[in-house]
């Protein structure tokens, strides 16, 4: 992975921040009714990277509220095209 980001290889650890992420999302975010696959994670901001269901992936802030979020901005999400596009306009220091 690059900079501060890791590789989620643990099946249990992928499991958990997927079932974070789904908890949190709320009616009207835009990952609603996706598919998602967690790659990476960066545990100094609490973000994941993950694939989507299409093809593009996203950059998710978990709020680890365990709960799910009214706020649609709520986690905070940024989807991109493709990997290259992350890789690209990521934070990556």
């Amino acid at each position: 992975m690059l900079g501060p980001w890791r590789q989620v290889i643990d099946e249990r650890e992928r499991l958990l921040l997927e079932e974070e992420l789904r908890k949190e999302i709320g009616d009207r975010h835009p990952l609603i009714g996706l598919k998602i696959k967690v790659l990476a994670r960066r545990d100094d901001h609490d973000d994941v990277l993950a694939s989507l269901e299409d093809g593009r992936v996203t950059e998710v802030h978990l709020t680890w509220s365990g709960k799910k979020e009214v706020d649609p901005s709520w986690p905070r999400t940024v989807i991109f095209e493709s990997m290259d596009q992350w890789r690209a306009q990521a934070d990556l220091t």
